[in-house]
């Protein structure tokens, strides 16, 4: 346990300043169609805004009560009415996910145990606007033990696990989210987040540089009293670049997106294991599932066929069925092995498909990390994959990866699948959409729902055919047909789940910048936009490493005095490119 605050204060330079550059241009909040036109607040919104859906894990969906939770008087087991969510009801379950979510949440925990006598986020009180799923809980929970006040609004409309929310509330944090948001109630939202008598924030954690517009547009004052910006996306921290160009960015800012534990982690790995997850549950549908024979097969997992009954069924181990007996909503008087309706609440099971990749002609637009994760799972699966790329250097890594480097116009008419994953705006166009082959399925996987020019498929001559949630087919006059995935949103959380652990990173990377900028000494960070201090990512991948049983080499003193280094780091300079 550390002794005293200032051991959490990481001594960052100054002049790690962020090296990217942006042209000139304005900041675009562009407005978007609104599904409910009620109680409206500003239209003058970022696209970003109603990107991201993780509702397959979610227990209930909006259609299961047409009321408006706005419209709903809810109070807590403690009597506060402090919150806006789908049904407080659903706490119990969303409680016992967050549980199963801190088990795959190693940091976190540490951190938290570690730093909760010491408290060093108190005092500080943060107002929160990213996806809230049960990790984003473990997070907002861990601020919390450290002394944090939270309140929490959603960066999209359908991100939210509604049980989860429930479960926030329950435990009084003042959550303001729900799984199919109008553009009106994301905004209201947002504003019960931030305009609160007796109560203003002092630190801002963002995703997608929202609630930051917000405030600036409708509370500029209120940064008289904010310490800093902790924002994780590359659309967030775009904005906050073109802020600080301008000279209208008046607190310090930390780029979380850019860090190295983020970059590498979180947006390679993630997006390698979630891209295919977000395809097989959306595309094939929901599986029905039965428990006629279950079976502990040394803590695998396996899928078999019962001919009798037609049916997949799954085998699991012990742990794993206790998982399912702890989460599984069922029926009052229902045995614990009652066919459950569905696969979408069974967060710990891989969805399942009969849907080949092997032989389907795939362009993947952009070869970050996002990228790269994506086509590495693809090739695994067997797919032909092009890649698309401004950048001459990712092109050559896509290029000395295996594969072929090509503009979009050149194979638009033989692909099976588009992915686009670049962050811009309008990658793939309505002359790109018309030109597709029959059944092309269409999806993104950047975090701006600006990529795939959806608003030019929403004309009289095409026909929009909703399959199933976030399946939409469009239809040509001729006959011809698309799939478009998540009208254009972020895939993997609009359709599947991500994989806890490495969220854990890169919440771990959260905290620890909140807990930088709050106790970092005046004129330590000024008015820019900072990258994470390199001793704070490696100290974040330390924190994950037990998890593998992993052992550390440590220099001798004369093999750090030979490299120049201290021997508890950090061990590579700002400018090493991992």
């Amino acid at each position: 346990m550390l002794s005293s605050k200032k051991k959490y204060v990481i001594n960052g330079n100054a002049g790690i300043e962020a090296q990217i550059q942006f042209a000139d241009q304005k900041q675009e909040f562009n407005k978007r169609p609104t599904k409910i036109g009620r109680r409206s607040l500003s239209r003058s919104i970022s696209q970003s805004s109603t990107d991201s859906y993780s509702s397959a894990a979610s227990y209930t969906d909006s259609s299961d009560d047409e009321t408006s939770p706005r419209d709903k008087q809810q109070k807590n087991s403690k009597g506060s009415s402090d919150f806006c969510v789908k049904n407080i009801k659903q706490a119990e379950f969303g409680r016992r996910e967050i549980e199963i979510a801190e088990q795959e949440m190693p940091a976190l925990m540490a951190l938290r145990k570690r730093a909760q006598g010491e408290k060093p986020l108190a005092g500080a009180k943060i107002v929160g606007c990213t996806h809230i799923t049960a990790q984003t809980a473990v997070l907002m929970e861990t601020l919390g033990a450290l002394g944090a006040q939270c309140r929490w609004a959603a960066c999209n409309i359908y991100s939210t696990l509604n049980e989860v929310a429930a479960a926030l509330a329950e435990s009084g944090f003042p959550v303001f989210a729900w799984k199919g948001e109008s553009e009106d109630d994301f905004w209201w939202c947002i504003d019960r987040c931030v305009n609160v008598e007796g109560w203003q924030p002092n630190m801002i954690l963002d995703d997608g540089g929202d609630l930051t517009h917000w405030i600036y547009k409708k509370y500029p004052n209120m940064f008289k009293k904010i310490k800093g910006i902790v924002e994780e996306s590359v659309t967030g921290v775009h904005r906050l670049y073109q802020l600080s160009k301008a000279g209208k960015l008046c607190v310090p800012a930390m780029n979380v997106n850019d860090s190295v534990t983020k970059q590498k982690f979180d947006n390679l790995y993630c997006c390698r294991e979630s891209i295919l997850d977000g395809f097989f549950h959306e595309t094939l549908g929901t599986v029905k599932i039965s428990f006629p024979e279950i079976q502990a097969q040394r803590g695998r997992i396996c899928l078999r066929r019962n001919q009798a009954q037609q049916t997949r069924s799954w085998v699991v181990s012990a742990s794993i069925k206790a998982a399912l007996c702890r989460i599984a909503p069922r029926a009052p008087g229902a045995s614990p092995w009652d066919p459950v309706a569905s696969v979408t609440p069974l967060n710990v099971l891989k969805r399942t498909t009969d849907m080949m990749f092997g032989g389907k002609q795939v362009v993947v637009c952009g070869y970050g990390e996002v990228g790269k994760g994506c086509c590495a799972a693809l090739k695994a699966m067997g797919s032909i994959v092009y890649v698309t790329e401004i950048d001459p250097i990712c092109a050559l890594q896509a290029c000395m990866d295996g594969f072929r480097l090509v503009k979009l116009n050149e194979v638009i008419r033989q692909v099976d699948i588009v992915i686009t994953c670049t962050g811009n705006k309008n990658v793939v166009t309505r002359e790109h959409l018309d030109r597709m082959k029959n059944s092309c399925i269409v999806c993104n996987m950047g975090h701006s729902n600006t990529e795939i020019d959806v608003a030019s498929l929403r004309t009289p001559e095409l026909t929009w055919e909703r399959v199933r949630s976030q399946v939409d087919h469009v239809i040509w006059p001729d006959g011809k047909r698309i799939v478009l995935l998540a009208e254009g949103r972020l895939l993997n959380l609009s359709c599947s789940t991500v994989p806890t652990f490495v969220l854990s990173i890169t919440a771990t990377t959260q905290a620890l910048a909140l807990i930088e900028l709050y106790n970092a000494p005046e004129g330590r960070y000024k008015q820019d936009v900072y990258l994470l201090p390199k001793k704070m990512d490696e100290y974040v991948a330390s924190l994950h490493l037990p998890t593998f049983d992993a052992h550390l080499t440590e220099l001798t003193d004369e093999q750090a005095k030979y490299l120049g280094l201290n021997k508890n780091g950090p061990f590579k300079p700002n400018y090493y490119r991992y």
